[in-house]
């Protein structure tokens, strides 16, 4: 009996709801199912689930082996994605995690001269500090380009190398009527009659990462918009007259998607820097580190020290 293949077919039913529908998802007779999961129950000499005419149900027993099953595959399949990411690394891909705020500014003509001179595969996934922090955890990024995380649970397993420091600005679209009414542009307590557009916003499931709860932000805007892509941001600020805060150092890259900085607030600054694994040195990821570094410094940054 191959236990682990039948564990399968076991999660398959209770998340199906049935034999019948979870036999089709497999591509096996009903017959077939129903008997290699009588044969799974005999193995373990207990009853898993409770046979209806729509379905079936779990019992306390059934509960217990699937939050056990589940745990295993989930278990299985990370050890599959790392073996899967130590064949790529030594095959010479980098993986690299980044801000969509970044990309533009520096971290795509950083890889492009990085992948013109090594020709490696190049990995690139986008997303928030605290998703790209979990990749990095789990060994599918090598490396990301963040902001600071200051109540980070893993701080002694990650090193965080700053390259600059940015403020938060308001943006809006280049037709919004705040843009032509100077009395509200200086003045962020009165933009809570607009919509407010918040671009990769944290989310509860990577709260594990962090020493304190991730609280909910004060906001008294009556629309709320959680984005997690900031092509659609931008497409939405056009169409809703909605207040975006977001880096002041996409300034320049916004303008040209026709959206404009409304008010910078300097007294809120931030930390922004690349993040690796303390004890994981490679020589391309450090190659890698070091290209981000000067592009980062041509772009008008402080240098930062890779040592």
């Amino acid at each position: 009996m191959d236990v682990e293949k039948v564990a399968g077919y076991f999660i398959a039913v209770v998340e199906a709801g049935g034999i019948k529908a979870a036999a089709l998802q497999l591509g096996i007779s009903q017959p077939s199912l129903t008997a290699q999961i009588q044969k799974l129950e005999q193995r373990l000499a207990c009853q898993l689930l409770v046979r209806h005419p729509r379905g079936v149900s779990m019992t306390a027993a059934g509960e217990l082996y699937y939050q056990h099953a589940t745990a295993q595959h989930a278990a299985r399949q990370r050890l599959h994605a790392q073996l899967h990411a130590l064949q790529a690394r030594e095959a010479g891909q980098i993986k690299l995690g980044t801000g969509e705020a970044w990309w533009p500014l520096f971290v795509k003509p950083a890889v492009l001269d990085y992948q013109s001179e090594r020709q490696c595969a190049v990995h690139i996934e986008f997303g928030n500090r605290l998703a790209l922090m979990a990749s990095l955890l789990s060994g599918d990024v090598d490396v990301f380009i963040g902001h600071e995380i200051d109540d980070l649970v893993a701080s002694q397993q990650v090193r965080f190398m700053p390259l600059f420091q940015d403020a938060e600005s308001y943006y809006v679209a280049d037709n919004h009527p705040l843009l032509t009414d100077t009395s509200t542009r200086i003045d962020p307590q009165r933009l809570s009659d607009w919509p407010l557009m918040r671009v990769t916003p944290d989310h509860a499931r990577h709260a594990h990462l962090l020493a304190n709860p991730i609280t909910p932000a004060t906001c008294s805007h009556t629309v709320v918009f959680d984005v997690d892509a900031l092509s659609a941001s931008i497409d939405l600020l056009h169409d809703t007259q909605a207040v975006m805060p977001y880096t002041s150092k996409a300034d320049t890259y916004l303008a040209s998607q026709g959206v404009s900085v409304l008010t910078t607030q300097h007294y809120k600054t931030g930390n922004v820097g690349l993040y690796t694994l303390r004890n994981a040195r490679h020589e391309k990821v450090e190659a890698l580190i070091q290209q981000l570094c000067d592009a980062a410094q041509q772009m008008g940054t402080r240098p930062c020290h890779t040592s």
